[in-house]
């Protein structure tokens, strides 16, 4: 049977309820655009001016996979290293990371392998990771290759590698189709391992997102 994610307007849906959610945290260094390939797939917005996050908060999409009716929970994550402890006290409950880097900014691809730790140590269960290279539209500026980005992905057993551009939009929304695909395709995730009908946050969780500011 064909896998072709449906994406769904908000909306458009009548009852949230009949969609299982899906914890999908954004992860990278500050600066490198987490926050705004969110607000790109969510509300198709760019913001020129940087901000960076404090904090964290999540926007939501709906997808309809084949019989599959899927809710991804996109939480943006601050990026700065002093605030490195609090996100991962924020790992639980994740059904998927998508580690985010910068192709103009070496030390943000060179840094992947601590966020691909920090995930991995501090969840009890296998955490899928994809692996995505922003600010592709500043291709001159590239510090990283594509394919050296690709190799590594591979190396890291990455389940997706894509490069994109919030600012122009593109490859934006195949990142959260192909989150959506993955998890259709992964009966046991699917059926609810490293998720739930109802995500659990803790309790200190509420108060971080409203501390969130601008983007990042």
């Amino acid at each position: 049977m064909a896998v072709n994610p449906q994406l769904i307007k908000e909306n458009e849906v009548s009852n949230p309820n009949e969609f299982k959610e899906f914890k999908i945290i954004i992860i990278g260094d500050s600066g490198v655009g987490k926050s705004s390939i969110i607000k790109r797939a969510c509300k198709n917005k760019f913001d020129e001016n940087y901000q960076a996050t404090v904090g964290f908060e999540f926007l939501t999409q709906y997808y309809i996979v084949n019989e599959a009716k899927i809710k991804l929970q996109l939480w943006d994550t601050c990026g700065q290293e002093m605030y490195r402890s609090l996100v991962q006290g924020f790992y639980r409950n994740t059904s998927l990371a998508v580690i985010v880097y910068d192709i103009i900014r070496k030390e943000t691809f060179e840094s992947l392998d601590t966020w691909i730790n920090d995930i991995r140590s501090r969840h009890e269960q296998e955490v899928p990771i994809f692996i995505v290279g922003n600010k592709e539209d500043l291709e001159n500026d590239r510090k990283i290759s594509f394919k050296e980005a690709q190799d590594f992905s591979k190396s890291r057993s990455a389940k997706f590698f894509i490069e994109c551009s919030a600012k122009t939009a593109k490859n934006v929304d195949n990142i959260f189709y192909e989150v959506a695909k993955y998890i259709y395709n992964d009966k046991d995730l699917l059926k609810g391992k490293n998720s739930s009908n109802k995500l659990k946050i803790g309790n200190n969780d509420e108060e971080i997102t409203k501390k969130k500011k601008g983007c990042c």
